[in-house]
C-alpha cells in the first residue's frame, strides 16, 4: 500500500475518533439559525422507485440548492458527558472511535493503546484483548459491536479471517470464522453484525475485484447461509477505499462502499440478515455533472451523504476539501445542503458528523483540556442559559491531567419537538 492510499485509509479510518482538538477550517456557526419552519419549507429533491419489489431513494443533485445551519440538537436528544476512570491503565487516546450501547462505552484501539470498556458511568472495566498477533491480539481494528444480550464484544481486525469474540470483562473467549467457503480469503476491510439469538452473521467487505463475494449472511460457526457475488461492485485492490455504516437498522446490515479514486455511481445497501438479499435503499443523481468523492448513510429518519473532492498536499498524498453535507428526509423526501453546529458547547462546526454515528448515538472523544478550552469559549457565545450552567459545573470539575470524557447524544426518532429554541 503506497503513501497515498495510506493516508486516505487512516484518515478515515480516524474519522469518527476525532476529538476537535484540531482546529476546524470553518468559522464557527456562531448564530445558528434554526426553525422547524425553515426545515418544513425545504423543497422536496428526491423521488422513488421501485428495484427489485423494494423501495429505493433517489436523490437528484440539482435540485439541492441551498445550505442551511442547523444545531446538534436538531440531530441529538440530549449530549451528556461521561468522565472516564482516570487510573493509569484506563486512560484512552483522543482518536479512538466510541462505540456506545444500554449500559457500556467501548473505545476503540488507537496509536499503542488497545480497546478500553467502560460502563455508562464512567468506571473501568477492563481492556479488550492486546495489541499483538497472538489469539485474540490485534494490531488494528476496523469494526466494533457490542452485544449486552449474549454478553459479549465483537472486534473485527483489519485484513480479517474471523471476528474475535470476548465477554463483558474483555476477555478473550474464541473466534467466529469467516468465509468458511473460501478458506484462504482475508476480508480486507469489512462492516458486520452478529445476532447471537439467531446464530447469524451478516458481513459487508471491501469488494476487491479477486474476491468472489462482496457479502454474505453465515452462522457462528461460518458456514453461508447467504451470499452476495462480486458482479459489478468490484474495486481494483486499493486501501483508499472504505466500508462505512452507522449501524442503524435492527434487521439488516446498512452500508456503503466509498470509493476513493475509482469513482462511480452506486447506493447505500442493506444487507437483510433474514433473507440475505442485498437492497438498494439511497442514491445520489448525479445528473451532468462530474461525479465526486461521495458517502451515504442512514439515519432514524433521514439519509445523509457527503461530496467532497481530493486535493495533493505533497508527492503521493493527498486530503480532501471542501466537504457538503445533504440530508433527505424518509417520510418527505425534502432536503438540502446543511452544516452543523455543536450548540451544547461552542458552535464549532462538526465536519464529519455521520462519521462520529453508530448504533443510534452521536459520540465525542475529548481530551480535557481541549474541552475546558471549548467550554471556556461556550460561555462567550453560547445563549442558552440552562446550557451555560452545565457548562459552568463541568469546567469545575475537569482535571486536565486526567482522562478523556465521552460526550454521548441520541439519535433522534422524532422531530416535531427538538427543544431547541425557535
Amino acid at each position: 500500500m503506497n503513501v497515498k492510499q495510506l493516508c486516505w485509509a487512516v484518515m478515515t479510518i480516524a474519522l469518527a475518533a476525532c476529538s476537535g482538538n484540531e482546529k476546524s477550517r470553518l468559522s464557527k456557526l456562531s448564530a445558528v439559525a434554526y426553525s422547524e419552519e425553515v426545515v418544513n419549507k425545504l423543497p422536496v429533491v428526491a423521488h422513488s422507485v421501485n428495484v427489485g419489489g423494494q423501495e429505493m431513494t433517489v436523490c437528484e443533485l440539482n435540485l439541492l440548492k441551498d445550505t442551511i445551519d442547523l444545531p446538534l440538537s436538531y440531530w441529538v436528544e440530549d449530549f451528556e458527558p461521561v468522565k472516564l476512570d482516570g487510573r493509569d491503565e484506563a486512560l484512552v487516546d483522543h482518536q479512538g472511535p466510541v462505540l456506545v450501547s444500554d449500559n457500556y462505552i467501548l473505545v476503540g484501539r488507537a496509536k499503542n493503546v488497545p480497546c478500553k470498556l467502560f460502563r455508562r458511568d464512567g468506571s473501568f472495566v477492563g481492556s479488550v484483548g492486546s495489541i499483538g498477533q497472538g489469539p485474540g491480539e490485534y494490531t488494528m481494528v476496523y469494526d466494533m459491536q457490542i452485544d449486552e444480550q449474549a454478553k459479549r464484544i465483537y472486534l473485527l481486525p483489519w485484513n480479517a479471517k474471523s471476528i474475535f469474540v470476548y465477554n463483558l470483562e474483555g476477555k478473550y473467549l474464541s473466534d467466529i470464522p469467516l468465509n468458511k467457503k473460501y478458506e484462504k480469503l482475508i476480508v480486507p476491510k469489512g462492516k458486520f453484525k452478529v445476532d447471537a439469538t439467531k446464530n447469524r452473521v451478516a458481513v459487508m467487505s471491501l469488494p476487491f475485484n479477486y474476491l468472489p463475494v462482496v457479502a454474505w449472511v453465515q452462522d457462528m460457526e461460518g458456514n453461508f447461509i447467504y451470499e452476495i457475488p462480486m458482479n459489478h461492485l468490484g474495486v481494483k485492490p486499493d486501501f483508499s477505499n472504505e466500508v462505512v455504516s452507522t449501524k442503524a437498522s435492527s434487521d439488516a446490515l446498512d452500508a456503503y462502499i466509498c470509493t476513493f479514486w475509482e469513482l462511480r455511481q452506486d447506493t447505500l445497501y442493506h444487507l437483510n440478515m433474514e433473507n440475505g438479499k442485498l437492497q438498494p435503499k439511497f442514491t445520489l443523481d448525479f445528473g451532468q455533472r462530474e461525479i465526486s468523492i461521495h458517502d451515504y448513510h442512514n439515519f432514524p429518519h433521514h439519509y445523509v451523504g457527503s461530496l467532497t473532492n481530493p486535493v495533493q498536499i505533497a508527492d503521493g498524498m493527498h486530503e480532501t476539501k471542501d466537504e457538503a453535507f445533504f440530508m433527505v428526509g424518509k417520510a418527505n423526501l425534502k432536503g438540502a445542503f446543511f452544516r452543523i453546529g455543536n450548540d451544547y458547547l461552542d458552535y464549532e462546526p462538526i465536519r464529519f458528523m455521520p462519521f462520529y454515528c453508530c448504533n443510534g448515538y452521536f459520540t465525542l472523544n475529548i481530551e480535557p483540556s481541549v474541552l475546558l478550552e471549548r467550554l471556556e469559549e461556550g460561555l462567550k457565545i453560547n445563549p442558552d442559559e440552562s446550557r451555560r450552567k452545565k457548562m459552568e459545573a463541568l469546567m469545575k470539575s475537569i482535571d486536565e491531567n486526567g482522562n478523556n470524557y465521552i460526550f454521548i447524544g441520541k439519535l433522534r426518532k422524532e422531530f416535531g419537538n427538538t427543544g431547541v429554541k425557535q
